[in-house]
């Protein structure tokens, strides 16, 4: 959960027109809003790549126990491996759902006919189902019967207690996860707040009528709302660093009906200092110990081709394919495994599809055909494959108003 709005995020605005590296004419502004639904987000695509549930499936088996107990079932009542084996108390499943909406702002300000400033930022809405059930039973009566069967005193006098040993339901886990570890208890989450902001410049490096070349620098600020160590479902809406990043953005104007564009970005994510549960596995997240870890997010890598076709002055589509890439985290602390645990599979990648319908008045503004100059652009977004992201799909609509 704790990842999950940040593979979310609004997609930059792009303040340019048709052709990507277009800026604004000087002393003309841009205002743009946006807002994003997604669907009900129940999977992801895991470290291999497969489809996998949202939430979490814990089976609380004979070798679990006895490394959470450290040991006392093989060391300290001696019991057979055969019952280790075959010891379970329960089988336990975190069905989760997500839906988020988020309304976002930008602005832009063309300083010359080359250079341009802009920012912009999202506030959200999330909802965050979660339900613990419980998917399979105890197997204490078989156990102590193996128990029983290996002759040996230890082995016999642990029959006995695992026959009258308490079943662990829902309730029992949500009090280890309450009281046991001073988590806020799991269940539905709801949240708003707003995301880190993004700000920078875009100059108009190269324009030769039918391509050109944009470069735009920038930074993130650490504006949004970070997640609670303490409460297990729920999400932040930025990271709680400074983000450093440049792009440049190039096409080509095939006619007045086709165009292409790409862009491309890379982000340098600072490292910043978090307060976080420490883990003791990767196969167990809960902890009861809180630590000071030096965190450096993994650096990310941007890339989107796209095609626009004009129908005509006020109509057009634009196909996208969209990739990005986030390396491995790194932790740094006192906690020399908690490091490891925690930047375990944190690397992530995502292939997205995009189908945009655009309706503009600007050309026919230009043109003296129509009184504002004014855009609106109607967004389906569909994670088509990745690694370690959620399965999403977002609609979206932009107003763009230039004045």
């Amino acid at each position: 959960m704790k990842w999950l709005v940040s593979l979310i995020l609004l997609a930059t605005f792009s303040f340019a027109h048709a052709q990507a590296w277009k800026t604004l004419p000087k002393g003309v502004r841009i205002l743009g809003y946006r807002n994003v639904t997604t669907s009900k987000i129940s999977s992801n695509f895991n470290r291999t790549g497969g489809e996998s549930s949202l939430g979490t499936e814990v089976k609380l088996d004979g070798k679990t126990i006895d490394a959470l107990s450290g040991y006392m079932l093989s060391q300290g009542l001696g019991m057979s491996q055969a019952g280790i084996d075959a010891l379970q108390a329960g089988t336990y499943k975190v069905d989760a759902q997500a839906q988020f909406n988020v309304q976002g702002m930008g602005f832009g300000w063309g300083l010359t006919d080359k250079l341009m400033v802009y920012g912009e930022v999202a506030y959200y809405t999330a909802q965050i189902h979660a339900r613990l059930k419980r998917t399979a039973g105890n197997t204490y009566k078989e156990t102590a019967q193996i128990e029983e069967k290996t002759g040996n005193a230890s082995s016999g006098a642990v029959a006995p207690n695992l026959r009258s040993a308490p079943d662990i339901t829902e309730n029992t886990i949500q009090s280890y996860i309450t009281n046991g570890n001073g988590y806020k208890p799991l269940g539905d989450w709801y949240g708003t707040g707003y995301g880190d902001m993004e700000t920078g410049l875009m100059y108009k490096a190269i324009d030769k009528g039918t391509t050109g070349l944009l470069l735009y620098p920038g930074v993130v600020l650490p504006t949004g709302r970070q997640d609670d160590p303490d409460i297990l479902q729920d999400v932040g809406f930025g990271d709680g660093q400074y983000d450093f990043f440049g792009e440049m953005a190039s096409g080509y104007l095939v006619n007045d009906a086709l165009s292409f564009g790409s862009t491309f970005r890379y982000t340098y994510q600072a490292p910043t200092t978090k307060k976080l549960r420490v883990p003791t596995s990767r196969d167990n997240s809960l902890s009861n110990t809180k630590g000071d870890f030096t965190v450096k997010y993994g650096d990310k890598l941007n890339y989107m081709v796209n095609g626009t076709y004009k129908f005509n002055d006020w109509i057009a589509i634009t196909p996208v394919y969209r990739f990005m890439y986030t390396a491995k985290s790194k932790y740094g602390s006192d906690f020399t495994a908690a490091n490891q645990i925690l930047a375990y599979n944190t690397d992530r990648m995502e292939h997205q599809a995009q189908m945009t319908a655009t309706f503009s008045s600007i050309t026919p503004f230009l043109k003296k055909q129509f009184l504002l100059p004014a855009q609106v652009n109607i967004n389906a977004v569909q994670t088509i494959a990745g690694r370690n992201v959620p399965k999403a799909t977002r609609f979206e609509i932009e107003f763009r108003m230039l004045f």
